[in-house]
């Protein structure tokens, strides 16, 4: 009996022990303990700290979440917060801070396990203080879930079985599920889930995003529950005055029908500030409003509050000492307003050009022996009444060039590497140093040994400076590589062109030894055909150390073309034509082209056809049927013909071409008292004749060139053994020299001396003779009227010998738009007979304008006839032409 007493105490204490830990455990199970905030901010707020434990507490028993609230101090760690939850016999703590942003708080909490593990973060706001109570149930909105898994009744798996979205209407459920990581047949994890409410929350599209976690059969059910941001119905924007609404609509990236993000709102508040800028006003203010009658959609106003526009008054280069300031200047895109600004831009203020203005000033010293100068980040002073951009230059020592040596792989000798680089000529004559022609060096070294076979060829540059002499060494370091041998040749991206029509412009082929030279030149050739719009020749290395592979990757443009347009010119008058043109017929590479003009004072049609590689032969072929009529001061000309054109290269810059032309010609309404010239010309006749010339052509564009020649000599021949009325021998020569100037402005001198034998057989026809005159010869006076004249009756009636030269500067005006101007000096004068030459020129001064505009090159240029008191000729003449050349 006293055994039995002794047992059944034991079993009771041993049950109560039991019945007290599972009760511990009980009450630890899902309980959440809400621990006081660390403040970070004034005293005033500690006030905060203290009723926002409680009030956390509640919201989350609204939520069905046991929770507590604990006073005291806050806890400073996850472990400090995990000790007061054990003793609180809690399974959750929520710690966290509070910070004071402006008018408004920022709650930071987080949520730890009490068992371990890292501890998962959620945030909320509030506009003021008082906005406490609704920033707390954001924080239990955003708790619960975490707590859940343990909180939740039956317990049950952890794996997603399904993920949902609620609250959406405008945005597709699948563009939001798979902006998050939380996906179905993934275990339930607390913080991915709360990084998932982090990333949606950045799309910029939510007001509020919540999480509902709910046991479902086989696991879970992931809700987000979220707010969409409303609907942008409409766009509208006020205080424009400068910028036209359709601008500012078409630089943003919010459009009318999505959803407001305030992130891509605040992206394109910025763009409308660019707009303004470019245009002057730099202190503008953008910013936005919304209209609402209902939380779903809204139109957003842009407000716009424009300041004075501001120009650029002063350009400052402080610290410049040794160079004028003033030639320092005219490196710098950056530059005050002036009387071309409308068409340049100039003046308005570019932040992006600031930085190359003092990349130039750097480059610019140090191609003068400054070797060590520096300028600083610009500085940019908006006033009142302007802007102010300061320059401030460091110069350093000014270095000449000392020696100039070579070292590495020598692969020629001594001679041979100073003939390529051009420093030495700089230290022969004590010049300063420059880095612009070590640069050039450097790519003229490797370029020598890359048209030797060395396609990887290096080339570097040691300079020792001596600051007592202040002179510089140089020695160039050549490492050539390996020689290679082109192992392919492949074609990609021409899609319209034939691979044969680009591989005969290509001058390396299979087999060949590599060829630097060959390789630039093959890209100018493919540039100049002008049937691309990208071009990119690369050399890939191959398994082979010995071997590379050529790609050439194009891109095919349109070379086909219709135009239809109006034009003025000072030869012809209003004129209208049209032409239809295909460069690239069949991707073959022929060129059809049909133009035809008509004005008052002369019509064109011309028909022709050029196959440019006969068979892929160097042989070009072409034919032109034409008819053309001109009225002259003193006759009119009606001609029907045909031509036949052949050309073949002699080298890589100079074509051989002849030609045979046939022409039925009518010279009719001639004055009944005309000069003899002009009275035997008169009637029907038959002209027959063969041309032939040697062009040399190595300029780098044939458009709008800038380096090279272009020299052409030609010899007309008619009559005598190719029949016909006409009878004359025409030998000409034209020249053309362009070269680059600094400032990008490029030089052009163009020369032209022809004279007119006769012939056995027939007559010179009064066209055939030189008159010159206007636009396109000797500017600043009438078209034609330089010509000798009949003694008796003073008609023009041409030469048999003329000279014209013009000097041109053409220089950028707008390089973007294609607008660029020039100055020039032009002279000439045509002579009766070929002895009666003489240095008796028409000279003129003169400026104009020229537009590569998408109709073709517009020219306006005014010219001073220096001599034309002397002649009694009109003392100057302004040349327009506008239109493609027919």
């Amino acid at each position: 009996m006293r055994g039995m007493k002794r047992i059944g105490l034991k079993g009771l204490l041993l049950a109560a022990l039991l019945l007290a830990a599972a009760g511990q455990a009980l009450a630890q199970s899902g309980k959440v303990l809400v621990v006081p905030f660390a403040v970070n901010a004034a005293d005033a707020l500690h006030s905060v700290q203290g009723s926002l434990p409680p009030i956390l507490a509640e919201k989350l028993k609204a939520l069905g979440v046991t929770a507590q609230a604990e006073g005291g101090k806050a806890a400073p760690d996850a472990a400090a917060a995990r000790k007061l939850a054990g003793a609180a016999r809690a399974e959750y703590v929520v710690f966290g801070s509070i910070s004071k942003v402006g008018e408004g708080l920022s709650l930071d909490a987080r949520v730890a396990k009490v068992g371990g593990g890292e501890p998962q973060a959620v945030f909320a706001s509030a506009a003021t203080v008082m906005g406490l109570d609704a920033a707390a149930a954001q924080l239990a909105d955003k708790i619960k879930p975490l707590v859940a898994v343990s909180t939740a009744a039956g317990g049950g798996s952890d794996r997603i079985v399904e993920v949902d979205v609620e609250g959406n209407s405008i945005l597709d459920k699948e563009v939001v599920i798979l902006k998050v990581k939380s996906q179905v047949n993934q275990a339930y994890d607390p913080k991915t889930v709360n990084d998932d409410v982090k990333k949606l929350f950045d799309m910029g599209y939510f007001d509020d995003v919540q999480v509902r976690l709910d046991n479902v059969a086989g696991g879970k059910r992931l809700t987000f529950v979220v707010k969409e941001k409303p609907r942008i119905q409409a766009i509208g924007v006020t205080g424009n005055g400068d910028v036209k609404k359709d601008d500012i609509l078409e630089a943003m990236s919010t459009k009318a029908g999505g959803v407001l993000n305030l992130k891509v709102l605040a992206d394109d508040l910025g763009k409308i500030r660019e707009l303004y800028s470019k245009k002057g006003y730099y202190k503008t203010e953008v910013t936005y409003e919304l209209e609402q009658t209902d939380p779903r959609i809204a139109r957003l106003n842009i407000v716009i509050k424009e300041p004075k526009k501001l120009y650029i008054k002063e350009v400052k280069i402080e610290g410049a000492k040794q160079i004028s300031a003033g030639d320092l200047q005219d490196e710098l895109a950056t530059s005050t307003r002036h009387f071309w600004s409308w068409v340049t831009g100039s003046g308005v203020l570019k932040e992006e050009m600031l930085e190359r203005d003092a990349a130039a000033l750097e480059s610019y010293y140090a191609n003068r022996g400054f070797v060590d100068a520096r300028v600083g980040q610009p500085e940019v002073i908006y006033g009142d009444d302007g802007i102010t951009v300061i320059f401030r230059v460091e110069e350093g020592d000014r270095y000449k060039v000392g020696s100039v040596a070579f070292s590495g792989d020598l692969l020629f000798d001594q001679p041979k590497l100073m003939d390529r680089v051009k420093l030495d000529e700089l230290s022969g004559k004590g010049e300063y140093f420059n880095r612009s022609v070590v640069r050039d060096d450097l790519n003229a070294l490797a370029e020598l040994y890359a048209d030797d076979g060395y396609a990887f060829a290096e080339a570097d540059v040691d300079m020792q400076k001596h600051a007592d002499t202040k002179t510089i060494d140089i020695t160039y370091m050549i490492a050539k590589g390996r020689k290679v041998y082109v192992r392919r040749v492949t074609i990609e991206g021409n899609d319209k062109t034939r691979d044969n029509v680009i591989r005969r412009e290509v001058k390396l082929a299979d087999g060949d030894m590599f060829s630097g030279s060959k390789l630039r030149r093959s890209n100018e050739r493919l540039d100049k055909l002008e049937y691309f719009e990208k071009i990119d020749i690369e050399t890939v290395p191959t398994d082979n150390p010995g071997e590379v592979d050529i790609k050439v990757k194009v891109k095919d443009k349109n070379t086909g073309s219709i135009s239809l347009g109006a034009g003025y010119s000072t030869s012809d008058s209003v004129f209208f034509g049209g032409s239809v043109e295909e460069k690239n017929l069949f991707g073959k590479g022929y060129h059809a082209k049909f133009q035809g003009m008509f004005s008052g004072k002369s019509s064109r049609g011309i028909l022709s056809f050029t196959n440019p590689y006969v068979y892929d032969t160097n042989l070009s072929v072409g034919a032109d049927i034409y008819q053309v009529y001109r009225a002259y001061d003193d006759f009119k000309k009606s001609t029907s013909g045909a031509k036949l054109r052949f050309a073949y290269p002699l080298g890589e810059y100079t074509i051989l071409s002849w030609d045979y032309r046939l022409d039925h010609y009518h010279i009719y309404h001639t004055n009944p008292w005309a000069s003899s010239v002009i009275t035997e010309s008169a009637g029907w006749h038959w002209s027959s004749s063969v041309f032939a010339s040697i062009d040399r052509d190595t300029v780098d564009s044939a458009t709008k060139p800038t380096k090279g020649t272009k020299n052409t000599l030609s010899l007309e021949y008619a009559g005598g053994v190719v029949g016909g009325d006409d009878a004359f021998v025409k030998p000409m020569f034209t020249s053309n020299f362009f070269y680059p100037l600094p400032l990008d402005l490029v030089f052009h001198w163009r020369g032209q001396a022809g004279v007119l034998l006769p012939n056995a057989g027939g007559d010179i026809p009064v066209y055939e003779r030189f008159y010159l005159g206007g636009i396109n010869n000797v500017r600043g006076y009438e078209l034609d009227k330089i010509s000798p004249k009949d003694p008796w009756t003073g008609e023009r009636i041409g030469g048999k010998a003329e000279f014209f030269t013009n000097f041109e500067t053409i220089f950028p005006i707008s390089k973007s738009n294609g607008l660029f101007g020039v100055a020039f000096f032009d002279a000439g004068n045509s002579w009766r007979e070929y002895d009666q030459v003489c240095w008796d020129f028409y000279r003129a001064v003169g400026a104009g304008v020229r537009w590569y505009s998408p109709l073709g090159l517009i020219r306006v240029e005014y010219g001073y006839g220096l001599d034309a008191d002397k002649h009694n000729l009109q003392p100057s003449q302004i040349g327009f032409s506008m239109g493609q050349t027919f």
